[in-house]
């Protein structure tokens, strides 16, 4: 091994470390003025690190960010980390078999919120921590299809009164009819041109579906998120992907049910 690059693979630590001390993006230039370091060398590292999988880069604010991969690497540490684990595994996987961007998304009060992102490698990609209203967003239809009808009802209530959608615009009649598809759906596929509120890539669409989840735990849905053309013509398959998935984790879960249930109590 050479002493250059032994040199790259401190440097990488540092940059890592660097972000664990700011836990905030940042631009290559204060990666690197930080470090002391060539910014061609550094920039080199993070297209690198970009390129595995371990570093997210956004194209607007140009500035970096660790990925969940990074997290990934030590999960298994943790064994009660359901969603670090076993479902970042399963969105790896996701991802590789459909080529395109994978979330992670859960419902919070009136939203869907994105909690988690491995992009893709075609440059549509939704960053975590976006959130989408449940009464205009396919997986959030999924969501609200398997409540109690007045839980759903009360959330697109509190929707309208929030002032985020208009009744005259999306009327209870029409959100009821797209609880009564949904609960007929386990996957769902949505273009964004559908929806009444625009997102910020009018030409995608997503396909997704509620995952299976450890009881007391919130919900989660895991989508494929790409251009609609490419999802139109990928639709069966990652739906069999999404179906497997879904079934390996129903039966780790159940594994690990029984396992605690003929455990002696302490």
């Amino acid at each position: 091994m050479t002493r250059n690059s032994v040199k790259s693979a401190e440097r990488v630590f540092q940059i890592l470390e660097y972000f664990a001390h700011k836990r905030e993006p940042a631009r290559l230039s204060d990666v690197a003025n930080s470090l002391a370091h060539p910014v061609s060398s550094v920039s080199a590292l993070l297209k690198c690190m970009v390129d595995l999988g371990y570093m997210n880069f956004d194209d607007r604010t140009r500035r970096y960010m660790p990925a969940a991969r990074i997290a990934h690497l030590g999960s298994w540490l943790n064994f009660d980390a359901y969603e670090q684990t076993s479902v970042l595994e399963a969105m790896y996987r996701l991802r590789e078999a459909a080529n395109e961007s994978v979330v992670l998304a859960t419902p919070t009060d009136i939203y869907l919120e994105y909690i988690d992102t491995l992009h893709g490698w075609e440059g549509i990609n939704i960053r975590r921590g976006t959130r989408r209203l449940l009464v205009q967003s396919g997986t959030g239809w999924l969501f609200l299809a398997r409540m109690d009808l007045a839980e759903a009802l009360a959330i697109y209530r509190r929707t309208i009164e929030a002032g985020e959608l208009r009744r005259d615009e999306f009327t209870e009649t029409d959100f009821l009819k797209k609880l009564l598809e949904h609960r007929e759906m386990d996957i769902s596929f949505i273009h964004a041109r559908e929806l009444l509120r625009p997102t910020a890539h009018w030409g995608a669409a997503m396909i997704s579906m509620i995952i299976p989840t450890p009881p007391g735990h919130r919900g989660l849905a895991m989508g494929v998120h790409g251009l609609s053309e490419r999802l139109e013509t990928k639709r069966a398959h990652v739906n069999q992907v999404l179906y497997a998935v879904a079934a390996e984790l129903e039966e780790e879960l159940s594994r690990e049910a029984e396992s605690k249930a003929a455990s002696p109590a302490l």
